[in-house]
């Protein structure tokens, strides 16, 4: 089971994962909110699971640099990237969009670039879990 898919292309033999954190957010409506009796109504629009990846230069700059140019290369597209991950003990697939990477150059050899890690936090575009 691969840990990091975009659009079918595997990314696990290009990266080193430093960190994996799978998270999720309920998305409500707007009708929700509290009645006279106190009571919280909620409209629930659905459950969104996403994915929040820090990858580093562990098996080498050439594939980190792959990884970083297919992120800002992709970053247009209105669909978003299919992203395929782990979820539980299977993998899960959705839509997801990305808004901000930041990496820093902590140093160089005067031939190659050695970055240090990548924070990506992919954002389903849809709801997985619907009411």
């Amino acid at each position: 089971m691969d840990y990091l898919k975009l659009n079918g292309q595997s990314f696990d033999a290009d990266v080193a994962i430093k960190e994996y954190t799978l998270n999720f957010n309920v998305l409500d409506g707007e009708n929700t909110g509290r009645v006279l009796s106190g009571d919280m109504e909620r409209d629930i629009i659905g459950t969104y699971i996403g994915h929040k990846v820090t990858v580093f230069n562990g098996k080498g700059q050439e594939g980190f640099d792959k990884f970083v140019a297919f992120l800002i290369e992709h970053s247009v597209d209105k669909e978003g990237v299919l992203l395929e991950a782990v979820y539980g003990q299977k993998a899960i697939s959705y839509q997801a969009y990305y808004t901000a990477g930041e990496v820093s150059l902590p140093f160089s050899d005067g031939n190659t670039n050695y970055w240090d890690a990548l924070e990506v936090n992919f954002i389903p575009m849809s709801p997985q879990v619907r009411p």
